[in-house]
């Protein structure tokens, strides 16, 4: 239980100092409450949400039909490449409470493109789009592109001003791409990129709960997927690049920010593989919640690995993948940490030892008063992307002291 040093004058003038406790709640570890797991849709992953200004929760798909569709996969149709999906009401929400956000534009599941972070500031989403390195095959990825809508996904641009339509989504040069090839580094055979996988710190509904007026974001290192970047940048000016901000090192428990994104820094350093070798490149991907009832930041992330084979490295989970996911927690009271890891799961099986879960998310907006109650959303590669593939759902508590 944390203290502050608080004076009170009193009545007669004299000063005096006492400690006050205050009732700040410490996580220290995570309950799954498994009678409440159940899966929703049909086929999909992914599911970055935010919750926003119109009090629904918008969801970002990839690869899949989402709710419109077979849900087995040798009989899936309607197949995106990405889908902007809108769900209303709370963690009960059924199939009748999810929209499809038309003013997203059409792709098929072909498309090198997927949706990935995205966040509600001021009645405006925005979305991070990022490519695969291949136009045929999903791999490490090697640019970004940033949308935004000022109509709750009626309409899309690009960070340009210009609007995104069917005919422009799938666009590949350099110049339709916000981060393009950033910062190579050498791995394994080729060169890995810099801000590929960005997800936005969700501080509730429209960003109303956020601490100051920066927006941050969260990127793991391609080239070693432990390591985590963050991105800051005032909230009127995301969609200017040089005003971009990247965490470069502690001073105590205080950051340093450069606006160089070459001096960069890690802000958290993720857990090592659990056997040789290391974890495979779509690793670590974070999701960052404002928790408003622990008054804390609640982070989750995960991990994959195998044999470390260069093709395991280089591809997806698709191919054999021996064991599920890791899964991590970690807290701080403030959107770029420090972090306080306080659980870790080896293998998170969420019903069976077939699971093969990945891409676990936390819902900004299903959180129970008082915090300590809040919903994972994950999908599952199991069954080669068939029976476990879409929204998975299962309410969490966290333990406190």
């Amino acid at each position: 239980m944390k203290t502050k040093n608080i004076a009170l004058i009193c009545l007669s003038g004299l000063v005096f100092s006492m400690c006050v406790s205050l009732d700040k709640k410490i996580p220290t570890g995570v309950k799954f409450h498994k009678d409440t797991f159940a899966r929703k849709g049909s086929l999909g992953d992914n599911w970055c949400q935010t919750w926003a200004a119109d009090n629904h929760i918008y969801t970002m798909m990839d690869d899949g039909n989402g709710w419109w569709g077979s849900d087995k996969k040798e009989e899936a149709n309607n197949q995106s490449g990405s889908m902007c999906i809108q769900i209303r009401g709370d963690a009960d929400f059924t199939d009748v409470d999810v929209t499809r956000v038309t003013g997203w534009p059409e792709n098929d599941a072909s498309s090198p493109l997927y949706a990935y972070g995205t966040v509600s500031v001021d009645s405006t989403i925005y979305v991070w789009l990022w490519k695969s390195q291949s136009d045929s095959w999903y791999m490490r990825a090697v640019a970004n592109r940033l949308l935004y809508s000022p109509d709750f996904g009626q309409t899309f641009y690009r960070w340009n001003g210009e609007k995104e339509t069917e005919e422009t989504f799938g666009e590949t040069d350099s110049s339709s791409f916000f981060f393009y090839k950033e910062d190579p580094k050498w791995k394994i055979d080729r060169f890995a990129y810099a801000f590929n996988w960005i997800a936005f710190c969700q501080n509730g509904k429209d960003n109303s709960s956020a601490k100051d007026n920066y927006v941050y974001m969260y990127a793991p290192e391609q080239h070693e997927p432990r390591s985590l970047g963050i991105i800051r940048v005032d909230k009127k000016q995301i969609l200017d690049k040089s005003k971009y901000e990247y965490f470069k090192s502690w001073d105590g428990e205080a950051p340093e920010w450069t606006k160089d994104m070459t001096k960069r820094g890690v802000n958290l350093q993720y857990p090592e593989r659990r056997t040789d070798g290391e974890w495979i490149w779509s690793s670590w991907f974070p999701s960052v919640v404002y928790n408003e009832g622990l008054d804390l930041y609640i982070m989750v992330s995960y991990a994959l690995s195998n044999e470390g084979t260069k093709e395991f490295w280089d591809l997806w989970c698709n191919r054999g993948c021996e064991y599920p996911a890791c899964l991590g927690f970690w807290y701080a009271e403030n959107p770029w940490g420090p972090w306080e890891q306080f659980h870790y799961t080896e293998y998170f099986y969420a019903d069976s030892e077939d699971n093969r879960a990945y891409g676990f998310k936390l819902n900004p907006k299903w959180i129970s008063t008082d915090g300590k109650r809040m919903q994972l959303i994950w999908s599952d590669f199991g069954d080669d992307h068939s029976t476990y593939y879409r929204w998975n759902q299962m309410e969490i508590e966290i333990l406190t002291k």
